[in-house]
């Protein structure tokens, strides 16, 4: 998998496979390739050789998608978007019930009322805003690209793994996360080493 527009890999060779109801870390220095990696999981980023499959299938297929929450780095919201909002047409887009969505802005600890537009979010609740969109309707696999390790992420991830979800967290900064989660593995240039 190349960067957009660059002739430098930000993949190769990576091979990773995460048993159902295990988790893995995926640390590195800036520019490794943990989002890179995400994406391609997730199904924004189709790889220019090789294949990633998520559930058995394609991570594309509408079908996978649904059952895979993902929690982005940086919101794909507009900005004038709430976050109740925002958390709602996530939820509408994985068949989620939108009953669950302010329950599941309490769970992940969202300080701002929900009807808070995006824009007017302090970071921290940017970021629980993105494992709400992660956790939503408790999905069998959680894939996380940098989460901040709130008390409320660590109850979150720890219900995911009592229910047997399986758990991918890219992070440089693995924290308590394999602690949590399992073994971490190191990605450097594109490499995993």
């Amino acid at each position: 998998m190349r960067y957009q527009g660059g002739q430098e890999p930000a993949l190769r060779g990576v091979s990773l496979e995460v048993p159902a109801g295990g988790g893995v870390v995926v640390t590195g220095p800036e520019g490794c390739g943990r989002t890179s990696l995400v994406r391609a999981l997730v199904g924004l980023l189709t790889p220019t050789g090789g294949s990633v499959t998520v559930l058995g299938g394609t991570p594309a297929d509408p079908a996978i998608r649904r059952r895979v929450g993902y929690g982005p780095e940086k919101h794909p919201f507009p900005n004038v978007m709430r976050a109740a909002e925002a958390l709602r047409l996530v939820a509408a887009m994985r068949g989620v019930p939108a009953e669950l969505v302010l329950p599941t802005l309490e769970r992940v600890g969202l300080e701002a009322p929900p009807n808070r537009r995006i824009d007017r979010l302090e970071i921290e609740d940017v970021r629980r805003l993105s494992l709400a969109c992660a956790v939503i309707g408790d999905p069998e696999v959680l894939i996380l690209d940098d989460p901040w390790e709130f008390p409320e992420t660590v109850d979150v991830l720890g219900a995911a793994v009592g229910r047997g979800a399986t758990i991918l967290v890219a992070t440089p900064d693995p924290g308590g996360f394999p602690a949590l989660l399992g073994p971490t593995l190191t990605l450097d240039a594109g490499v995993l080493v």
